[in-house]
C-alpha cells in the first residue's frame, strides 16, 4: 500500500503561530465591517452583505478547521482542500464590493491567504492558477459593477500578486526541502546510514497496520552481534564501529527490497521482513545467520516473531522477537530462534 501524501502538514507552525494567524484573519473581517459602517469604504450594501457573509461563514468553518487539526481530530481530505480555494473566493468577492483590487486590507489578506496555502498543502500549483482565476474575475466583477479601474492598477496589482506568490513559493519549497532533511536525519542512524530506533518505530507500525489490513504474515528479525563487549573491549570502539557499520551493510545487501533494516541500539538489528509465512521467516533468518558466520566478520544470535496476519502490535512483535532472540544466546548463540508464544499459535 503506497504510502499517501499528507494533505496538511501542522508541523511548519506551531501552535502559538497558527492561533495568531487566524486571529488576525478574524481581526480583518470586523475590520471590513467597521470600515464600512463608519463610511470609511464606500459599499454597495447588497455587495458588502453578500461579501461580508461569505467571509463570515468561511471564517466559522476556519475556525473550525483549525480547531481540528490542533487537536489532531481527523477531517476528510475534502475539508482540507477546500479550505484554501474557499477562501480566495470569499477575497475576490470582498474586492470587487469594495471596488478596488489594490485595497490594502484586502491585499494583506490576500497575501496570508497565499501563504497559509503555500505552507501547510502540498497543492500549492493548482493554488496559483486559482488565485490567477480569481483575480480576472475581480477585474470582471468591477467591470459588471461599472466600476472603471485603470489597466495600470490592475497590472500593479497582478505583478503584486506575481511577485507573492513567487517569493512564497520559493521560501517554502527550501523551507520543506530542510525539514525534509533534518527529519530524515532524525530517523537515520549516522554510523550505518540505516533507520535508527525512532525511524524503526514509525515504519513499523505503518508496517503492521498493512499486514492487519491485508492480513499477510509479517516476521521481525532482532538480532546482536555475538559477544560484542568482548570485542569491544579488546579492540576499542573504533574497531568495533568498524564491524558494525560492515555488518549493517551486509544486512542491507542481503535482504529483499520489500525488507527494511534498522539498527536498534548498540549492537542490536531489527529486520522487518513483510508477506511472509513464519516457517520461511525462519528460513530466512537462519540463511542470514550462517551468511554473516561465512563471511567471517562476526556472529550472530537472531530472534524471529510472526505476526501471521494476527492483530500484534508493533512492541508486541519487538518485544516476542526480544525474548527470542535471548533464548538464542542461551542456546549457545550463531542461530536463530523463534517466538514460544507464535509457536503455540500456529499449533
Amino acid at each position: 500500500m503506497p504510502e499517501q501524501e499528507p494533505i496538511y502538514d501542522s508541523s511548519v507552525a506551531d501552535v502559538r503561530f497558527q492561533l495568531e494567524v487566524l486571529a488576525f484573519r478574524w481581526g480583518l473581517v470586523v475590520l471590513y465591517g467597521l470600515l464600512v459602517f463608519t463610511g470609511v469604504i464606500s459599499v454597495d450594501m447588497a455587495w458588502f452583505a453578500a461579501s461580508e457573509g461569505l467571509l463570515v461563514a468561511f471564517h466559522i468553518y476556519y475556525t473550525w478547521y483549525t480547531w481540528h487539526e490542533l487537536t489532531r481530530e481527523p477531517l476528510p481530505p475534502a475539508a482540507a482542500y477546500t479550505t484554501p480555494f474557499v477562501d480566495a473566493v470569499a477575497v475576490t468577492l470582498a474586492l470587487i464590493a469594495v471596488g478596488d483590487p489594490l485595497y490594502p486590507i484586502w491585499t494583506v489578506y490576500f497575501f496570508i491567504s497565499v501563504g497559509v496555502a503555500f505552507f501547510y498543502y502540498p497543492i500549492a500549483r493548482f493554488f496559483v492558477l486559482w488565485l490567477l482565476v480569481n483575480y480576472l474575475a475581480v477585474g470582471l466583477g468591477l467591470q459588471v459593477r461599472g466600476i472603471d479601474v485603470p489597466v495600470a492598477q490592475m497590472s500593479v496589482g497582478a505583478i503584486i500578486l506575481l511577485a507573492g506568490m513567487y517569493n512564497l513559493a520559493s521560501y517554502t519549497g527550501s523551507e520543506r526541502r530542510l525539514r525534509g532533511r533534518i527529519s530524515e536525519a532524525a530517523r537515520t542512524d549516522p554510523l550505518t546510514s540505516l533507520l535508527n530506533r525512532r525511524g524503526l518505530q514509525e515504519v513499523l507500525g505503518k508496517r503492521v497496520e498493512e499486514a492487519v489490513e491485508t492480513k499477510k504474515g509479517m516476521a521481525v528479525f532482532m538480532l546482536d552481534v555475538d559477544r560484542f563487549k568482548r570485542y569491544n573491549d579488546q579492540y576499542g570502539h573504533m574497531a568495533a564501529d568498524g564491524i558494525l557499520e560492515q555488518l549493517g551493510e551486509v544486512l542491507q545487501g542481503a535482504t529483499r527490497e520489500p525488507d527494511l533494516v534498522a539498527r536498534y541500539g548498540g549492537d542490536e538489528f531489527v529486520i522487518i521482513v513483510p508477506d511472509v509465512a513464519p516457517e520461511d521467516a525462519v528460513l530466512l533468518a537462519e540463511r542470514l545467520c550462517k551468511q554473516v558466520a561465512r563471511l567471517g566478520l562476526c556472529t550472530v544470535s537472531i530472534g524471529v516473531s510472526v505476526s501471521a496476519g494476527q492483530e500484534l502490535s508493533a512492541e508486541e512483535l519487538l518485544k516476542q522477537a526480544d525474548s527470542a532472540l535471548l533464548v538464542a544466546k542461551q542456546a549457545g548463540r550463531n542461530c536463530v530462534k523463534r517466538a514460544a508464544v507464535q509457536v503455540q499459535r500456529a499449533a
